[in-house]
């Protein structure tokens, strides 16, 4: 029939996250240029996230959250202002384990049965029951051995950084009553043994370093082992602070297994880092630090990969950013490792700014987040970047401040109480042919005010907690499955997501969207519903076009102020019978902002004519 235009039709589906990337106009259909509080689904749709309540508020800023297990018990603390805590999750009142730490964020790591809190100023060792400093837990080697009374003998273990007792072992000659010990001016004896007995019979001399016995030591019979210990204390200028202040810890060890910790972020020592004893975090041998590139540029934090350590330090734009320690076990069977630069370029920006996807080492940079491969044709370390969609809006945070962690296969960024996901279970996409990097589909939360951030993982399951500058322990719903997971300790969250600025592939044509055929494909909630706006290039703003419930009746989740008989638990549609005229490009925006409703969106469909040509 002459005259009459042809009906288009336009259907937006396959969504994936959003693109923050790009002009509106020239983001893929399938993402979003703006969409906050939502996240990939159980098939991969976009929905609502899940809601945080708080579960107890505690004085001073949330610093810290830690776990670990003794004797088959759960212990959960909190690092709150200056205080350490015992927190219970059945609402007792928490219990104090320590006070005077620094007000400042710190980390923990679990090694040898015990849970080693780095503060910052003092490193402590929580075994279950009792909280106490390193110097008061820590081991106390024996450094000489086979020493004669005068002196001399061979040196067995190094010094403890963070313990000033050592012990020294002589071998009796059955004549002098007079031992001389390594150093002078000791502060303070231990415990004394001849034959293994403990004995108080001498006087000491601690400004000598001598102790005299009332009766001669005997000497031992012939092949005989030392047999005079003396334990002493004696504490060198700023051992104990090396360890004590630092910021940063993972547990390692050679071959990969986990059996020593690696400590960092010590300002005085920025390019250092130490290394404890086997199996103890309260051995930290004087002898066991490294000097990591130059002393320009800080230590910021580790990764695991596979048998090696990544060193991650700051980037000035010179200097390697990535080394890679390596372990190996030496002729005489200790410990032996080496460090090599690895490659430049993306350095760390926080000391909590790492995490994974899987078997992928992520960290956060100044440019976005990066991970941790392999070049296919070098076999060298490489990084490349795997958060481009995000990155502009990202970059525009105080990265410093930002924590991260690993959460039901994604990585999460958190920072000035907004959350940026990185999405490892969607399929990677590839933005280019010619590039073999690929890319994490993304998504972006605001209203999430964390400080601090755990992943506790208990029986294989997952639960996201985090702390808040005004002292609030929060843990996001997962664990709830009714329509009360959707909310942020009782208030609404308002998800939203959009399209494209489409311009049907015609930027110079106007088009007309018909008043019949378009329609919202909502995923069925017990309570759910959408409001539907329309953007285009005469309104920046957008009007509202649409609104609609649509409940399911549920006997276990009834609601009778908006009581509905439908049982039809299929996915549902809200139209919008609404004719926009003459646009150029048209963005339609769907958003939910009730509390206690899911939200989720399998499908847009318009339909539109083409008119005249645009003259602007």
């Amino acid at each position: 029939m002459t005259g009459v235009k042809s009906i288009r039709t336009k259907v937006y589906s396959g969504f994936r996250g959003v693109d923050f990337s790009a002009d509106p106009s020239l983001v893929d259909a399938g993402r979003s240029p703006w969409a906050v509080n939502m996240i990939a689904g159980s098939g991969g749709m976009p929905e609502k996230r899940p809601g945080w309540r708080t579960l107890q508020k505690v004085n001073g800023r949330i610093n810290g959250l830690f776990q670990a297990r003794f004797e088959g018990e759960r212990h959960l603390l909190v690092h709150a202002g200056e205080k350490l805590l015992r927190w219970y999750e059945d609402g007792r009142e928490p219990q104090e384990l320590r006070s005077g730490l620094p007000d400042e964020r710190s980390c923990a790591v679990y090694l040898g049965g015990r849970l080693w809190i780095f503060t910052g100023e003092k490193l402590l060792g929580y075994d279950g029951e009792n909280m106490e400093t390193a110097e008061q837990c820590g081991y106390i080697p024996t450094t000489v051995i086979a020493r004669d009374p005068a002196g001399g003998g061979v040196s067995y273990e190094a010094i403890n950084l963070v313990c000033p007792w050592q012990t020294v072992r002589f071998l009796a000659d059955g004549v002098a009553k007079t031992y001389v010990l390594p150093y002078e001016d000791i502060e303070e004896l231990g415990e004394v043994k001849v034959n293994g007995e403990i004995i108080t019979a001498y006087t000491a001399d601690l400004t000598k370093g001598t102790v005299t016995f009332t009766t001669v030591p005997a000497k031992p019979a012939v092949g005989a082992e030392d047999n005079v210990y003396i334990t002493f204390k004696k504490t060198f200028d700023d051992y104990a602070n090396r360890i004590g202040k630092c910021r940063t810890a993972v547990v390692w060890g050679v071959n990969g297994l986990s059996d020593r910790i690696v400590a960092c972020g010590n300002g005085d020592y920025k390019n250092q880092d130490f290394t404890s004893g086997y199996a103890d975090g309260g051995y930290w041998p004087d002898t066991r630090y490294a000097v990591v590139g130059t002393e320009e540029t800080a230590i910021i934090g580790y990764r695991r990969l596979g048998e090696y350590l990544a060193i991650i330090k700051e980037d000035n734009g010179q200097d390697s950013t990535v080394f890679i320690r390596s372990g190996s076990i030496d002729g005489q069977g200790n410990a032996a490792f080496t460090i090599r630069p690895c490659l430049g370029g993306a350095g760390g920006v926080s000391r909590f700014g790492f995490g994974n996807i899987g078997d992928e080492q992520l960290l956060l940079t100044g440019g976005g987040v990066y991970a941790i491969t392999t070049n296919s044709f070098t076999a060298e370390r490489v990084t490349q970047n795997r958060s481009y969609r995000v990155d502009p809006k990202l970059r525009e945070e105080n990265l410093s401040e930002a924590v991260c962690c690993s959460y039901d296969g994604c990585f999460l960024v958190f920072v000035g109480g907004r959350v940026y996901i990185l999405d490892g279970k969607q399929q990677k996409s590839y933005p280019s042919r010619n590039d073999t990097a690929f890319l994490y589909e993304c998504f972006y939360w605001e209203h999430v005010p964390a400080r601090v951030v755990m992943n506790l993982i208990d029986n294989g399951g997952e639960a996201l907690y985090f702390g808040t500058e005004d002292g609030r322990i929060c843990r996001f719903n997962t664990d709830r499955e009714g329509m009360e997971r959707y909310n942020d300790d009782g208030e609404a969250i308002s998800a939203v997501w959009s399209t494209k600025a489409d311009d049907d592939g015609d930027p110079m044509r106007l088009k007309t969207m018909i008043k019949r055929g378009n329609a919202v494909t909502l995923q069925p909630f017990a309570r759910s519903g959408a409001k539907i706006l329309f953007r285009t290039d005469r309104d920046a703003v957008g009007v509202e076009a649409a609104e609609g419930k649509m409940d399911i009746f549920d006997w276990e989740d009834i609601d009778f102020s908006r009581f509905t008989f439908n049982a039809n638990d299929g996915p549902m549609e809200i139209p919008f019978m609404r004719k926009v005229k003459n646009y150029k490009r048209l963005q339609i925006i769907v958003m939910n902002d009730a509390v206690n409703e899911g939200f989720g969106i399998y499908g847009i469909v318009k339909h539109f004519v083409v008119g005249n040509y645009a003259k602007k």
